[in-house]
């Protein structure tokens, strides 16, 4: 993965992060949950997830704010 995209859409209230190349999507594949919104993996032709898609139900379209922090998982232990 070189990098990680994310788009959210404000109309539908849809929020799509791929962690591959969104040209290489073959299906969706939904996860069954009682949840407030759908999920779906996002796969490739081998089945492998790429991405996942989440729609938010119950807000109205435009309400939800998102908010992106990045920060390391693990510290460069040779600094330390």
């Amino acid at each position: 993965m070189e990098k990680l995209k994310i788009r959210f859409d404000p109309a539908n209230n849809t929020l799509i992060v791929w962690f591959d190349d969104p040209q290489q999507m073959t299906y969706l594949s939904p996860i069954e949950e009682e949840s407030a919104g759908d999920l779906h993996l996002i796969k490739n032709d081998a089945g492998q997830v790429i991405g996942f898609e989440y729609q938010f139900y119950g807000l109205p379209a435009g309400s939800l704010t998102v908010e992106m922090e990045t920060a390391p998982i693990l510290q460069d232990r040779a600094r330390t």
